[in-house]
């Protein structure tokens, strides 16, 4: 089984917190709020932690974001 998941519609922004954990917000394209997460390990990259928020979404979480920029 193949599942393929558009990530088209979803805004990623990442920043370090003063204690050294990046943080990835998720939002729709409309600015809608998706997910927050903050990672465990400092030495976590920009990209490590967008792959892994972007991993925890659900198929509800990627269907509301596609019909918000509809």
């Amino acid at each position: 089984m193949r599942v393929e998941r558009d990530y088209s519609n979803i805004k990623a922004k990442v920043w370090r917190e003063r204690a050294g954990y990046l943080c990835c917000e998720l939002n729709s394209t409309s600015g809608q709020f998706i997910l927050l997460m903050v990672s465990a390990d400092k030495a976590d990259t920009e990209a490590d932690v967008v792959q892994t928020a972007l991993r925890c979404l659900s198929s509800n979480d990627l269907a509301s974001a596609k019909q918000e920029a509809a």
